[in-house]
């Protein structure tokens, strides 16, 4: 293993990449030598059932990245940060005597949308970003770009069940605001406090019901123009400053 740069680990070979795999490692690239043979054929089989995005090259490709170490066919970016629970995060939070100030992403894929919110996010000082752990965007390059490097600094919690998780703070006693067109308030007319969650969703399918039902709260940014809607990261960023404003 070699570090690359902006915290990004580089391994190389069939079981080192595996076992990334089973750890639950978050995958910023991977890169498959182009062929047909046993062991290139099923390491392409487990990522692809694990959702891994894996990019076909040739030997060469490989061999300048790994640089005369044993490839095996296969070379793969891994992100050094690791992923935290929310339930514990916000506990060690709450025993400092702060209140938390959460954003949960439901379903947003754009990894650009992912990257330019946790951006905002870390320079609004929000506590922790909560993502789904699957149909959703993960820390990659690209998504560690768009965020300026945030990624690695701002805590990211992966759940496995948003729902449960958000129903879980809220059981903590967290305000859970939901951005949504669906709403009657708008933003600026209603009053937030903290400890809170807001939640975004993606642009095609929005916030799933089942959260917008669990949701404290509706609120919607009001709208002069002709256009529906903004940029999710947009318009997070939005509410991200307004519900700040509002705490200050």
């Amino acid at each position: 293993m070699q570090k690359d740069n902006n915290d990004i680990s580089l391994i190389f070979g069939i079981r080192p990449v595996q076992e990334a795999i089973d750890a639950g490692n978050s995958f910023v690239k991977v890169y498959v030598q182009k062929g047909v043979g046993d062991s290139i054929r099923n390491i392409k089989q487990m990522l692809n059932r694990a959702k891994i995005n894996f990019t076909e090259v040739p030997k060469e490709k490989l061999d300048s990245l790994s640089k005369f170490k044993n490839h095996q066919g296969v070379v793969a970016k891994i992100s050094s940060i690791s992923y935290h629970k929310a339930e514990e995060l916000v506990a060690d939070l709450l025993d400092k005597d702060k209140k938390p100030f959460l954003i949960a992403l439901d379903r947003i894929t754009d990894v650009r949308n992912f990257g330019a919110i946790a951006r905002t996010a870390m320079a609004a000082g929000l506590d922790a970003i909560i993502i789904p752990e699957k149909g959703a965007a993960g820390v990659n390059e690209e998504a560690i770009k768009t965020s300026a490097g945030a990624l690695l600094h701002i805590p990211v919690c992966r759940s496995q069940n948003l729902f449960q998780t958000l129903k879980h703070l809220k059981d903590d006693g967290f305000q859970i605001i939901c951005g949504t067109e669906k709403a009657n308030k708008e933003l600026f007319f209603d009053q937030y406090s903290k400890p809170c969650v807001l939640v975004v969703g993606s642009e095609e399918d929005g916030i799933h019901p089942s959260i917008l039902k669990l949701a404290d709260k509706l609120v919607k940014i009001p709208m002069h123009s002709e256009l529906d809607s903004l940029n999710v990261s947009v318009a997070a960023g939005i509410m991200m400053y307004e519900i700040l404003r509002q705490n200050s």
